[in-house]
């Protein structure tokens, strides 16, 4: 049952949190945001997105090294 759990959470992390961060990650919005000829912007919810997307990663990243540190997981 431990593994299942395992497998969920490394699911979670390392599938939904690229896909977030990809698909954030084209989603501009076009407008006045700035000077030149290139206005396109990332609107708020597109930063939210990217910004779970990349948290995910990063806490599947701690998990895993944390797995590998805790002595029970390595018997």
């Amino acid at each position: 049952m431990q593994t299942f759990f395992r497998s969920i959470i490394d699911i979670i992390c390392f599938v939904c949190g690229p896909f977030f961060t990809t698909f954030y990650l084209f989603d501009f919005a076009h407008g006045p945001a700035g000077p030149g000829p290139f206005y396109y912007y990332y609107p708020h919810n597109a930063k939210i997105g990217m910004g779970l997307g990349v948290a995910l990663i990063c806490l599947g990243f701690i998990i895993r090294i944390w797995r590998q540190q805790t002595p029970e997981d390595q018997a």
